[in-house]
This record gives structure tokens, C-alpha cells and sequence, in this order.
């Protein structure tokens, strides 16, 4: 954690209508209770969303290195999606883990659910190795699950962005355009 504090960063706060969202989900599970089973989360859609806005913004798969003293950009080939994964010790602690799927970008949405469901799985057991944890590129924090609002999350090295969602509001936004009739 320490090392992120040398890296630049910047911070945009951003309320986004959610609603289509829980449409989609809704829609989603209904399907999946109606055939094989299973669920998907709000985390797992958002997740599959920002790896595939990377075809529109590549930009932000791209990190901060210094090459012989001197400010540089990384640009991996792959998206490696980190999750941030909040674990219950055996003593009561917590402990945040990052671990990642790795080739992200290659994946359907099966392959990425699946990939995700396996990470978290491995987390829960406690058998996430190092390799779990190398290379990630591009993370999400959730911490609007435990009611968080806005936090700012710190890049570690090798990673472009970190996307922080904040609890959601069933409120409009007070931006929002103004409706014509």
C-alpha cells in the first residue's frame, strides 16, 4: 500500500442514473432462475461494463511507470480486473483483497461471471496464491454496499483505474437535465 502513494492520480466523482441497470438485472435472473441457475449481482455487471468500455477508452488500462527516472506510461496488452473482495477473518478482522481475472478482455460475459465467481470462491477459502494478485490493471471497489457514499481508493502500481462505486440513491439526481414536455 505504501508504493501507491508515489503514483499520480486524479479523482472524478461522478451520480449516474441506475436505473436501466436494475432493469437489466431483474431481466437477467429471472432468465437464469427460469433455466440453470445462478445469480448475477450489480458487482458482476458493472465489472463486465468497465472491461468492455475499455475498447472505447484503452487509455485507462494504461499505468504510470518511471523508466530510468523518468515518467512513462505502461500499456498492457490485456485487462487484468481486479475485485476488490471484503473477507471476515477467523479472529472477526476484515481484510480487503484484490485479486484479478486475468485476460478480462477476451472473455463473454459467461466466461467473465464464471471467472469472477471462481476468484471470490478462492477468496473465501482462503486459497488465493500470488499470481492472483499480479499484473492487475484496472479494479472495482464496491464499498456503496456497506453504505459509503464517495471514497477514494489508491491506485497500487501497474494499475490505470479504480473504479469506486458509492451507495445508490433511489433520489434523481439534481443534475439531471430538465424534462421538456
Amino acid at each position: 500500500m505504501e508504493s501507491s502513494l508515489a503514483l499520480p492520480t486524479a479523482t472524478s466523482v461522478r451520480a449516474v442514473p441506475v436505473k436501466l441497470l436494475f432493469d437489466n438485472r431483474i431481466v437477467i435472473n429471472n432468465h437464469l432462475r427460469r433455466g440453470r441457475g445462478g445469480k448475477v449481482s450489480f458487482t458482476h455487471l458493472i465489472g463486465f461494463a468497465m472491461v468492455k468500455a475499455l475498447r472505447s477508452m484503452p487509455e485507462m488500462n494504461h499505468s504510470y511507470v518511471e523508466v530510468d527516472g523518468k515518467p512513462g506510461v505502461a500499456k498492457p496488452e490485456h485487462v487484468n480486473f481486479g475485485l476488490a473482495i471484503d473477507l471476515q477473518k477467523p479472529d472477526g478482522s476484515r481484510q480487503l483483497v484484490v485479486p484479478s481475472i486475468k485476460g478480462a478482455d477476451g472473455m463473454d460475459f459467461t466466461e467473465f461471471w464464471s471467472g469472477y465467481e471462481d476468484l471470490v470462491r478462492k477468496a473465501r477459502n482462503n486459497k488465493l496464491g500470488v499470481a492472483d494478485f499480479q499484473g492487475t490493471t484496472i479494479s472495482l471497489t464496491n464499498p456503496g454496499g456497506i453504505g459509503t457514499v464517495h471514497s477514494v481508493p489508491r491506485l497500487m502500481p501497474g494499475q490505470g483505474t479504480i473504479l469506486g462505486v458509492g451507495a445508490w440513491s433511489t433520489r434523481p439526481s439534481s443534475r439531471a437535465p430538465p424534462r421538456t414536455p
